[in-house]
C-alpha cells in the first residue's frame, strides 16, 4: 500500500512553505523548513582532528570524516604545553587537505614556520596558509568578519578555517592604550561578547569552522573539584557547540629524549553528540597525531579484536572471514603497511563503529540513573 499525506499533513507544508517565503521576501534568506533542502542548522561537513578516536567521540557518527563541526565554533582549552596549538594546526591542515583556507590568527606570537612544514601543512609556493598577526580582541573579530564578507562575496562555497591562538593571549585595544596597572575589569570579557554576537550568525550560512585555543586560569579560593576557569567570559561557552578541554598525559621519550607529549582531550560540552566523553592520544612534535597508535586499545576494549597471547592478538574481518594476526607492540606499523590497505580501512570503520554510542534510551539494557557534574565538567 503506497503511503499518502493526510490532507491536513499537506496543508501545514503549504503553510509552512508560505510562511517562509514570506520571511524571506521581508527579511532576506533567514527562514528555514528543517529538513527541507540547506539549513543553517545541519552539519554536513566536519575537519579531522588527525585522530580517528577523537574525530568520532565528538561526531558520535561513523559516517562523518572529521569531528570538528563546519558552520558551527569550537573551543579547545588547557593548561600550557598540552598540544592545543598542535591539535588546531592538524586540523588546519585537514581544511588544507580539503582545498581549503587555512586561516591562523596568532595573537601569542608563537607561530614557526618549520614546525607547521613538519606537522603537514603545505607553504608557499606548494600551498597556503594565511597567517594573522594582530594584537587585540577587537581587531581579531573585525579580522575574521572580513574573512567570512570577503569568502562570500568571492566563492560563498570555499571551505576556511580560522584558528584564534589564543582567546587569553589577546588584549583589548582599551588595554594596550592604558598605563600599566590600570583596570579595565570586565572589558575583555564584555568585547568577546560583542564580537561573537556580530559574527555567529554569518558562520553558520559558510563553510567556516571557528577554532577558538583557550588558556585556563586558576580559580582562588576553590577547595574541591576543579579549580580552573577559562577567560573570555561566558559568551565562549555559550556560543560553542564543542568544548574540549585537554590534559597533560605525560612524557612521550625515546630513550633519554622527550619527542612528544601525551594528552587527554575531555569533552565538556558538545552538541554534536554526548559530551563528558575523553580520549588518550599522543602527540609528537615533528608529526602531530599519528592516528593508528590509539586503535588497538579502542579494538581491545570493544572486543572486535582479541588477544592470542601477552604479544599476539587478531581481528576477524566479518566481510571477507580472513583472520588478521599481529604482534601488538608492531599494530602501527602492520596496519600502516600499504599491502594492508583492505586491513586499515576496515579497522577504522571498527574503531568508528565500538566508539559510537547509543543515545536512545528505549534501547539501551543498562538502568538509567544520574549523576551530579564533577567541577571540571562545569566549566
Amino acid at each position: 500500500m503506497n503511503a499518502t499525506k493526510s490532507p491536513s499533513l499537506e496543508g501545514d507544508s503549504i503553510l509552512n512553505d508560505i510562511l517562509v517565503d514570506s520571511l524571506n521576501k521581508k527579511l532576506g534568506d533567514v527562514a528555514y523548513v528543517i529538513g527541507k533542502g540547506d539549513s543553517p542548522p545541519e552539519v554536513k561537513e566536519w575537519l579531522s582532528t588527525g585522530s580517528t578516536v577523537l574525530d568520532t567521540i565528538i561526531s558520535n557518527d561513523e559516517n562523518a570524516e572529521g569531528g570538528i563541526p563546519v558552520g558551527r565554533l569550537t573551543e579547545i582549552c588547557g593548561e600550557a604545553a598540552t598540544g592545543k596549538s598542535l591539535l588546531s594546526y592538524m586540523i588546519l591542515k585537514d581544511c588544507q587537505d580539503k582545498g581549503g583556507i587555512p586561516v591562523l590568527i596568532d595573537t601569542e606570537n608563537a607561530c614557526n614556520e618549520d614546525f607547521l612544514s613538519l606537522l603537514g601543512l603545505k607553504l608557499y609556493p606548494e600551498g597556503s596558509l594565511v597567517y594573522v598577526q594582530v594584537e587585540s580582541v577587537e581587531k581579531v573579530f573585525s579580522a575574521i568578519e572580513d574573512i567570512i564578507r570577503r569568502i562570500k562575496e568571492n566563492d560563498k562555497d570555499k571551505l576556511c578555517c580560522i584558528v584564534w591562538d589564543s582567546v587569553a593571549g589577546t588584549s583589548t585595544d582599551a588595554e594596550l592604550q592604558n598605563d600599566f596597572g590600570e583596570s579595565t575589569i570586565g572589558m575583555h570579557a564584555r568585547m568577546i561578547g560583542q564580537g561573537l554576537r556580530k559574527i555567529i550568525r554569518y558562520v553558520g550560512h559558510q563553510r567556516v569552522a571557528l577554532v577558538f585555543l583557550n588558556q585556563v586560569r586558576q580559580k582562588i579560593g576553590v577547595f574541591f573539584g576543579d579549580d580552573t576557569v577559562t577567560p573570555g567570559g561566558k559568551a565562549i561557552p555559550f556560543f560553542s557547540s564543542v568544548r574540549m578541554k585537554l590534559y597533560s598525559g605525560g612524557k612521550v621519550k625515546a630513550g633519554k629524549d622527550v619527542i612528544g607529549v601525551g594528552i587527554k582531550p575531555k569533552l565538556i560540552k558538545n552538541r554534536m553528540g554526548p559530551p563528558h566523553r575523553e580520549a588518550e592520544l599522543k602527540m609528537y612534535f615533528t608529526r602531530g597525531l599519528i592516528d593508528e597508535e590509539s586503535w588497538l586499545d579502542v579494538l581491545l576494549k570493544s572486543g572486535a579484536a582479541e588477544k592470542i597471547s601477552a604479544q599476539k592478538s587478531s581481528i576477524t574481518n566479518k566481510e571477507t572471514g580472513e583472520v588478521y594476526e599481529f604482534q601488538n607492540r608492531k599494530f602501527v606499523e602492520w596496519v600502516c603497511d600499504l599491502s594492508n590497505q583492505e586491513a586499515h580501512d576496515y579497522c577504522r570503520r571498527l574503531v568508528k563503529k565500538s566508539l559510537v554510542i547509543e543515545q536512545d534510551p528505549d534501547k539501551r539494557s543498562e538502568e538509567i540513573t544520574t549523576e551530579e557534574l564533577q567541577g571540571e565538567e562545569e566549566i
